[in-house]
């Protein structure tokens, strides 16, 4: 009981550590490709002292490898997204797309994982979120409108993202696949910056004075550590719990840029309106999964 216990409290930290990340993405003074290269840059030569990369080809096939390079491409555009969209607009627009990647992962997950089985339910409520987004696109400006399509562009990747982890994990060896992923992020970063960023005037930069104490935040706190606590506390819940959770990243991230970033003088009521549709209609989602699991339990 006292590990059960303990598990829900470093879950709900964790997830608090990376609805935290939004924030940080909006105060450190760097264009977002260059945030997003200088946390995976720092997260990689922390876990460098975590994992022992001699035993990495004992581990894994070069396969697994490779897959997990794919994986590491993947979150470095939905990184790209997120973070733009943060830079474009707010956090809370930003956060506000974010919270359909649960959705978008109902649906996407059949699709990718044949193992997989599709739900009715899930398209219904899927359909059901359009109406939320469209109340929040007309009551935004220009650029908040910018900002929530590159949003639901990294909600999406975040989906396959998850899927793919999800799909390839190797149980016991989570950092080391972090670590693959992570400096495949550094490098597709650094391959960006060197082929478009005259294309998109967007140069390498580095952080300085108080940018580089909340890169270490965000590198050591909201990353290395909030993973850690996720791993540690899905040994003990149940994946219903954990979905439940990390449902809340979003709207923690979102309390805190009201309060934090005052978010909320740039962001209409009707937008928050489409938020909690969106929202409510997320943890209906999970609640249905949850009954559905119980049914099969008892029978």
């Amino acid at each position: 009981m006292e590990h059960h216990k303990r598990a829900f409290l470093f879950l709900h930290l964790s997830v608090f550590l990376f609805g935290f990340t939004a924030i940080l993405g909006d105060i450190i003074d760097l264009n977002f490709p260059s945030v997003v290269w200088w946390r995976a840059m720092l997260t990689s030569v922390i876990l460098i002292f975590m994992v022992k990369i001699n035993t990495f080809l004992k581990v894994f096939s070069y396969e697994i490898i490779l897959k997990n390079i794919f994986i590491g491409f993947i979150l470095s555009i939905h990184w790209l997204f997120f973070y733009g969209s943060i830079k474009i607009s707010n956090p809370t627009m930003a956060l506000i797309a974010l919270s359909s990647s649960a959705l978008i992962t109902a649906l996407l997950e059949p699709v990718i994982i044949r193992k997989a089985k599709f739900r009715f339910v899930d398209l219904i409520l899927g359909i059901l979120i359009i109406p939320g987004f469209i109340l929040i696109f007309y009551n935004s400006d220009q650029l908040q409108q910018k900002g929530l399509w590159f949003g639901i562009g990294a909600a999406f990747l975040g989906a396959v993202f998850s899927i793919l982890n999800k799909k390839w994990l190797v149980k016991g060896q989570e950092l080391k696949m972090t670590f693959i992923q992570l400096s495949t992020v550094v490098l597709t970063i650094s391959l960006f910056f060197l082929l478009f960023s005259d294309l998109f005037k967007l140069n390498f930069q580095i952080p300085k004075g108080i940018d580089w104490f909340y890169m270490l935040i965000f590198a050591l706190f909201c990353t290395v550590i909030a993973y850690y606590l996720y791993l540690k506390a899905f040994n003990h819940i149940s994946a219903f719990d954990v979905s439940l959770a990390f449902n809340m990243e979003p709207i923690y991230g979102i309390i805190m840029a009201a309060l934090l970033l005052k978010d909320y003088k740039e962001v209409s009521a009707m937008v928050y309106l489409g938020m909690t549709f969106i929202t409510c209609l997320v943890f209906l989602d999970t609640l249905i999964k949850f009954k559905v699991q119980r049914l099969k339990f008892k029978v």
